[in-house]
Parts: C-alpha cells; structure tokens; sequence
C-alpha cells in the first residue's frame, strides 16, 4: 500500500496539498504553505506579475514535483 506524500501532516496541509496537485489554489494561510514546502511535497514556481491601481503585486504559484505527483495518484488509485 502507498503512503499519501502528506502522512503524518494535518488535515488542512493535506487539503491544501491535493488542490495544489489538481492545479487550483488552496485556500490556506502561509503557515501551511510553508509546511508543505519544507516537507518537499511542493516547490514555488514562478509567480504571476500583475498591476492595478495600487501597485505591481505577485500572484505566488506552486505545484507539486512529478515523482511527488505520481505517488499521490499511486496512493489515489488505491483508495477504490
């Protein structure tokens, strides 16, 4: 049986976690984003520059590594 990249991790970096394998944001705070990355589960890619009225902002982008990404389907197979 394959282990979830995240065993061992809360719930919420877990959640967090499988939006960003399936490419959507995740709706966490930094503290779990930081988490993640520390763990290796994820890496920051280049982030999305964008300007309105109020300045140049950085919309931060991350993704989850392909040996990473095949493990979590791996253990998602499983799970049937």
């Amino acid at each position: 049986m394959t282990d979830h990249p995240c065993k061992g991790m809360t719930k919420a970096q877990r959640q967090a976690f499988e939006f960003i394998a399936v490419n959507q944001n995740p709706n966490c705070t930094w503290p779990t984003i930081d988490a993640l990355l520390k763990a290796g589960v994820i890496e920051r890619g280049k982030g999305e520059t964008r300007r309105d009225a109020m300045g140049t902002y950085e919309v931060p982008y991350f993704y989850v590594p392909q040996p990473i990404h095949a493990q979590w389907c791996e253990w998602c197979s499983e799970q049937q």
